[in-house]
């Protein structure tokens, strides 16, 4: 899911345009350093991407940083990451989250140093994962008929937020943004939530298939940097405000976000 939430983060880094006069020579004498990274508690691949920003009225290729320095670390361990191909730095395998911890991201590159600071939160646990047939569908009509449900209880303390997604396992559609949800804790925070929809009628199951539900502990202020991202990605009405930078967490000059967020992942085969 990572990989196409960055290159969201990339696209809309390098093509927004900003509420004030714009120069169009912006991005060919005055590159900015592009951050980005989601790196999550999953067993899979986690990395970070460290690029320039190029001119948005020209075509949308990515401008790797080679040669950096990226770090990660709270106070108990620190983590080198490896450039395992241009401008992409992966964490070690090896590392042992610590949930509650401020994880502070470092970047040394071309004589720069850019720093960002994000806390694992821990994420609830998926619980009573199961299926039922969605009641707007005709069963006569469609073999996809089966939506997911699952209940989660809601860890106390205000300032939670959680990013959710379904799909079928190995579906592309995992890694859209566009076919995630977001919600925070304002309105729930300590209770037990049940019947929780993630399918969206277009991506129903039918018998056999493999779905796939996961849910990321973000945090309230990394939940408005996706809804950021949402609105300048997905607009096209008449009554849509100008396109605009989205807010960033990287300090030292540089932009892009970097999101660190416990995980849960589960799978259901649809029978």
């Amino acid at each position: 899911m990572k990989y196409l939430i960055l290159a969201t983060f990339s696209i809309l880094i390098l093509s927004s345009c900003f509420r004030e006069r714009i120069d169009i020579d912006l991005n060919e004498e005055n590159k900015k350093f592009v951050v980005t990274g989601f790196i999550s508690t999953l067993d899979e691949t986690q990395f970070i991407k460290v690029s320039k920003t190029v001119n948005y009225l020209g075509s949308l290729g990515i401008d790797p940083v080679t040669g950096a320095n990226v770090t990660l670390n709270t106070n108990m361990n620190t983590y080198t990451l490896a450039e395992t191909e241009p401008g992409t730095y992966e964490l070690p395998t090896s590392w042992d989250p610590v949930l509650g911890a401020d994880y502070t991201l470092r970047v040394e590159a071309e004589g720069e140093s850019f720093t960002s600071v994000h806390k694992l939160r821990p994420c609830p646990e998926i619980e009573n994962l199961r299926q039922q047939i969605d009641d707007d569908v005709d069963e006569e009509d469609s073999t996809f008929i089966y939506q997911t449900l699952f209940d989660f209880q809601e860890i106390p303390g205000e300032g939670d937020a959680y990013y959710g997604i379904d799909y079928k396992k190995g579906h592309i559609a995992g890694d859209s943004l566009l076919n995630g949800g977001f919600t925070n804790d304002e309105f729930i925070d300590g209770q037990y939530i049940e019947d929780v929809e993630l399918t969206e009628d277009d991506r129903l199951y039918q018998i056999g298939d493999t779905a796939v539900v996961e849910i990321y502990s973000i945090g309230n202020q990394t939940q408005k940097f996706l809804v950021d991202i949402e609105l300048e990605v997905y607009r096209g009405g008449p009554f849509d405000p100008p396109p605009a930078n989205v807010r960033t967490n990287i300090s030292g000059g540089a932009i892009g976000y970097f999101i660190i967020a416990d995980a849960r992942r589960e799978e259901i085969v649809i029978r």
